[in-house]
């Protein structure tokens, strides 16, 4: 379990209260936004000369900027772009940019080639296979010199972005988080009152037999594509070994326990199997359904679908008493790198600092997660910003980065995943028991992990 001393001052603060379908180096975006005083500021702060380093508002340059996201999201990211460059008129940023899926070939091939762009995107549950490369930047020298500590909770910088040998390679921009989103309306229709931080898994899933009880087309709860994201280590005990390599599947109660319980969901009709991407019932903000596991980046689809049609809100995930513990959320924290082969480190690492310290960055990175920028999400500002959008109870994604679990999901532990999914589809199907998943996993999965070696 990650038990992330991130944003202490944050929770006690909440307390007090696809034109992306490929990758591919795009054209010139400098339709832009408008910037705020906050990229000022930060020109004034990063151009003074130091070290023999030349200043940041003088020289002519281009950075390539790498990173991914579905349209909202690229748009946002190019739009900060623009807004720095807007600031800084002698900087032009050039834009390569994919889908998250893609991304990951897209990495591949960066660090094949050892050549990435000039400031790069990377979530933390893409670094493993890159951990040793010599392409990243060491970001501490530039923290240490700038202060940027005092706007980050370091302690998560280090657990999410520091190597072996020291060095931080990323700097934090957004962590992300689930929850469960969930229909007031329906949870009134099932005479059910609504879920608080406490409920229990029992809860749930009654409140889901009892919502899928009112219609043929109405459903309890919607997993989504994440049952196998999530049964990995949902509640405290991965199922396999992240530091060795290894399986751990067999003699693994919460695993086999958390197996059982999304698969009788499914058998149940409480939800509908969507295991493999296959959707045809529509989302949480169709209406048809009385809860959702929601990531912090469903949020502004829900605020933007759902309009007036109901009222809803988010829940932290459930305890589950038999192991004594809240469900562990997958945890995705979202940097940006610097390539050690930049020619304008200088101006690479002020393009960074605009990202994650000011809180023009902050205010647009809130629509796929959680900031990074303490200041701002400390704030009552941040807590009661909605864009207009529909209000909701922002503490709680916030509240699960306390209860998450990162995210493995290449090289050997993609293997594994795949074939773990592949079994448990077996289950649904009626093709295989769950103790006879169990001992696939723990023999297939023991030769994957140990072809890698």
């Amino acid at each position: 379990m990650v038990k992330k001393k991130i944003l202490v001052s944050l929770l006690t603060a909440a307390v007090t209260l696809s034109m992306l379908a490929g990758c591919g180096k795009k054209p010139e975006d400098n339709s832009g936004t408008d910037s705020g005083n906050n990229t000022g500021s930060t020109q004034e702060s990063n151009s003074e000369e130091g070290d023999g380093e030349v200043s940041v508002s003088e020289e002519e340059v281009t950075l390539t900027f790498g990173f991914f996201g579905d349209d909202p999201e690229a748009e946002m990211k190019m739009g900060l772009a623009n807004a720095y460059m807007d600031a800084h008129p002698n900087v032009k940023i050039e834009f390569e940019y994919c889908t998250g899926a893609d991304y990951l070939t897209k990495l591949q091939t960066w660090f094949s080639s050892e050549e990435t762009p000039d400031v790069f995107a990377l979530a933390s549950d893409q670094l493993f296979p890159y951990k040793d490369s010599l392409l990243f930047e060491d970001l501490a020298p530039y923290i240490e010199k700038d202060g940027c500590s005092e706007y980050w909770d370091m302690d998560s910088v280090e657990a999410n972005w520091k190597t072996e040998d020291g060095r931080i390679v990323a700097a934090p921009f957004v962590s992300k988080t689930f929850a469960i989103a969930y229909n007031k309306a329906l949870f009134d229709q099932a005479g059910l009152s609504c879920p608080t931080s406490d409920w229990t898994e029992k809860e749930m899933l009654d409140a889901a037999e009892k919502i899928s009880a009112l219609g043929d087309d109405i459903y309890g709860i919607r997993w989504g594509v994440r049952v196998p994201e999530f049964y990995r280590n949902l509640y405290g005990n991965m199922f396999y070994d992240v530091e060795n390599e290894a399986i751990n599947v067999e003699g693994n109660a919460e695993f086999k326990a958390a197996v059982t319980m999304f698969a009788d969901s499914i058998k149940r009709g409480l939800a509908p199997d969507e295991t493999d991407g296959v959707i045809s019932t529509g989302g949480f903000e169709t209406g048809k359904f009385g809860m959702a596991l929601s990531a912090t980046w469903d949020i502004s689809t829900y605020e933007n679908a759902i309009g007036d049609s109901f009222e809803w809100d988010v829940v932290e995930l459930p305890i589950n008493e038999e192991f004594n513990t809240r469900w562990l959320t997958s945890f995705r924290g979202n940097g940006w790198c610097m390539s050690s082969k930049s020619e304008y480190k200088d101006i690479c690492w002020d393009f960074i600092k605009f990202m994650t310290t000011t809180q023009e960055a902050a205010k647009a990175a809130q629509s796929i997660g959680i900031p990074d920028f303490q200041p701002y999400v400390t704030s009552e500002e941040y807590l009661n910003d909605f864009g207009g959008g529909t209000p909701y109870n922002k503490t709680v994604f916030i509240n699960m980065i306390s209860s998450s679990t990162p995210f493995y999901n290449l090289g050997s532990f993609a293997e594994v995943n795949d074939l773990t999914k592949a079994d448990y589809q077996k289950v649904l199907a009626g093709d295989m028991t769950i103790d006879e998943m169990i001992a696939d996993v723990q023999a297939q999965g023991t030769i994957i992990f140990d072809s890698y070696k």
